[in-house]
């Protein structure tokens, strides 16, 4: 098998468990067409604030966004810590990228020392991760080493998140119940 053969059907498997769990997943070509992905979610579902992280593509992506004017948008980087803060709490859509992905489960990893990074993921109903092709690896076991030097580099507390899903829970009366500790959609854009 080509190693194009064999990109292909790591980006299939990863397609396949995001949508195994009512994930949705697209393959994206560059930050632009993210944020028209965004833009449509917003208008469709009336939303009316969107949250960036604070990490390069989720900034790049701020960037695309921003001069639309449609949507309040804002990031760590662009209010103060207590204006963020409150947008957090009443944002519809939460952006960010993520550190990791993985082809045979589905899920995203994502290392921060800011707690923001972290709520931006966890407080909006909608959450969209953008992953870089070149942080699609086929196993968590793959993934360790890459953890491993992130826990290293760390100067300070760390939080590792690893999402498979919309927020869900069966908790009541064996009934699933989404968004009941977080977001309930998750879509998955797959950059390059």
């Amino acid at each position: 098998m080509s190693t194009l053969e064999e990109r292909d059907s790591l980006v299939s498997r990863f397609s396949a468990r995001v949508r195994s769990v009512n994930g949705y997943f697209t393959r994206i070509t560059n930050v632009q067409s993210a944020s028209e992905y965004v833009t449509k979610i917003a208008l469709g579902r009336n939303a009316k604030r969107i949250v960036v992280s604070n990490d390069p593509l989720s900034l790049e992506f701020l960037n695309e966004i921003t001069p639309r004017g449609l949507l309040d948008v804002s990031s760590p980087t662009t209010s103060s810590r207590e204006d963020f803060f409150k947008s957090l709490k009443e944002a519809e859509i939460g952006v960010s990228s993520v550190d990791w992905a993985v082809a045979e489960t589905g899920t995203l990893i994502i290392s921060t020392s800011d707690e923001s990074n972290r709520l931006v993921t966890a407080l909006p109903e909608v959450h969209v991760a953008i992953v870089p092709s070149s942080k699609l690896v086929s196993s968590l076991e793959e993934a360790g080493p890459y953890l491993s030097e992130e826990t290293k580099k760390s100067a300070g507390p760390l939080t590792i998140s690893l999402i498979s899903s919309s927020s869900r829970t069966s908790d009541i009366g064996d009934m699933v119940i989404l968004g009941v500790h977080g977001p309930k959609e998750l879509h998955v854009l797959l950059l390059g």
